[in-house]
C-alpha cells in the first residue's frame, strides 16, 4: 500500500555566525539547477536538454524577518555561516501515525542583497537578506540528503557523488 506522508514545519531556529536570530518569518532555500546542453541531431524527433550532473548553477539563500534580536547582523558584508534547525511533524495517512523529525540546513554564503522592507504603522519593520551560496547541506534525521560545495567541488545527492567519477577520470 502506498504511504502518504505529510511533513509540517512546527518550529524553526536560525543561527548566523554562531548567533541565534529571532523573529524569522521565512527562509528561502536555494534552487538546485544543473546546467544543460541541448542535443539536436538528424533523426531525433525532438531536441533534448541533457543536464551536467557534475556542475550546479549559482544558488541563492534568503532570510525574511521582522528585525528581531540579532537580525541586524544579517546585513553584515562578507561570509555568513548559517544553520537552520527545523522540527517537522510527520503524519502517515495510510496508518494514522504521527511523529516528529529533525531537519537541518547548513549554508555558507556571501551577502549579496539587503532589502530594507517597509515601514507601516501597526506592522513590523520587515526585511529580507539574500546570499550567494558557497556551500549547501541538507540533513534529515541525521542523514545528509544534499551536499553542494562550490569551494571543494563536491556534489552529493542521496549519498551518491555526482563529481567523484569525473575526478577519477581526470586522474
Amino acid at each position: 500500500m502506498p504511504q502518504k506522508v505529510y511533513n509540517n514545519v512546527v518550529g524553526q531556529k536560525l543561527i548566523d555566525n554562531g548567533r541565534t536570530v529571532e523573529d524569522i518569518t521565512s527562509v528561502s532555500l536555494p534552487t538546485v539547477e544543473f546546467p544543460t546542453s541541448t542535443i539536436s541531431s538528424n533523426g531525433m524527433a525532438a531536441d533534448v536538454d541533457v543536464p551536467n550532473m557534475a556542475h550546479v548553477s549559482a544558488m541563492e539563500f534568503g532570510v525574511s524577518h521582522n528585525n528581531g534580536h540579532n537580525c541586524q547582523y544579517l546585513n553584515d558584508p562578507g561570509k555568513h555561516s548559517f544553520e537552520l534547525r527545523v522540527a517537522r511533524q510527520k503524519y502517515n495517512v495510510a496508518v494514522g501515525d504521527m511523529d516528529f523529525e529533525s531537519m537541518k540546513v547548513r549554508v555558507i554564503g556571501l551577502l549579496k542583497n539587503d532589502e530594507k522592507g517597509a515601514i507601516e504603522t501597526n506592522n513590523p519593520y520587515t526585511g529580507t537578506n539574500k546570499y550567494s551560496v558557497l556551500r549547501y547541506e541538507e540533513e534529515i534525521d541525521g542523514k545528509v540528503i544534499t551536499l553542494i560545495d562550490a569551494m571543494t567541488g563536491q556534489i552529493v545527492v542521496n549519498g551518491k557523488s555526482m563529481t567523484d567519477k569525473v575526478e577519477s577520470l581526470l586522474n
